[in-house]
């Protein structure tokens, strides 16, 4: 493993993270490093919290003090972690139902939308990330070959277990592709790109609104259109070219979007998930 400054290997074993010097973090894989938990996890027994000032450090969760690591901002291991709220874990932090991704046009490219969290594609041609399984009938990677337990030894072959997958190590702090460094290794970024914040605010062309003419819905931003204008009400050249209803938390609308996206049969932040066995895959329940 190297730290983000280009040093290659530990500088000695740890336990705990006492164990090791100042400016250097006791890893996931028992040594020293420098650098901080986000780059190389922690020990068995610790979690990596950022503190309201500071940097992250590993942290007992049990500790008496643990409160100071607040505003949403612990990092966690599984959505078990982010309580009953509707919030999951995405890429080492939990996100509110209201942040999280509707739609995969919010995600990286090669990912969808699935259940809140941008997940990458896959089929024949196009394999999961070290540490993810295709479930190839929705063309999702969201299978785990070999679930694990943050410090336990069931991970090999150069890989660690984070947040439960047994993933790549990050190479100097980053990852190839669109893969991100979270807790040290190297995971698929979950969290979604937003353009605007208000739901159901038409844009104004200003900075941080849409623009004239669209309506902000799910944090995308989306143009208008008429229904009763039929095939003409979007443009036809265009990938979202079909006028069609959308319900999100301000109201309905009627916006621009394509058969493969905006669908209404599901959306987390309204509370309506899908039945047992199947997930929400922008909108649709497979």
């Amino acid at each position: 493993m190297c730290s983000s400054s280009g040093t290659c290997g530990g500088s000695g074993t740890c336990r705990v993270p006492s164990d090791c010097a100042e400016a250097t973090s006791c890893a996931s894989d028992g040594r020293c490093y420098a650098g901080d938990c986000l780059e190389w996890g922690c020990p068995t027994g610790y979690a990596c919290l950022l503190p309201t000032w500071g940097t992250p450090v590993c942290v007992d969760p049990n500790r008496r003090d643990a409160g100071v690591f607040d505003g949403g901002r612990a990092m966690c291991q599984g959505d078990v972690d982010c309580g009953t709220s509707g919030s999951r874990c995405l890429s080492g932090s939990c996100v509110n139902p209201a942040d999280q991704c509707s739609d995969g046009t919010q995600c990286v490219q090669g990912s969808q939308c699935v259940d809140g969290a941008c997940t990458p594609s896959c089929d024949a041609t196009h394999s999961c990330p070290t540490g993810y399984g295709c479930d190839t009938p929705k063309g999702v990677c969201t299978g785990n070959p070999k679930a694990c337990a943050a410090g336990a030894a069931i991970c090999s072959s150069g890989t660690l277990c984070v947040q439960d997958h047994c993933v790549l190590p990050c190479a100097g702090g980053t990852c190839s592709g669109s893969l991100i460094c979270v807790d040290g290794g190297c995971m698929p970024d979950q969290k979604p790109r937003f353009v605007c914040q208000t739901d159901g605010a038409s844009g104004t062309g200003s900075t941080g609104s849409c623009a004239l003419g669209s309506v902000c819905l799910h944090h995308s931003c989306y143009i208008a259109c008429d229904r009763d204008a039929g095939t003409t009400a979007c443009r036809a050249s265009d990938q979202l070219n079909v006028c069609k209803q959308v319900t999100s938390a301000s109201g309905t609308y009627a916006v621009c979007g394509s058969d493969t996206n905006l669908g209404s049969e599901c959306d987390l932040t309204l509370g309506k998930p899908c039945l047992a066995g199947r997930v929400c895959i922008d909108g649709t329940c497979k």
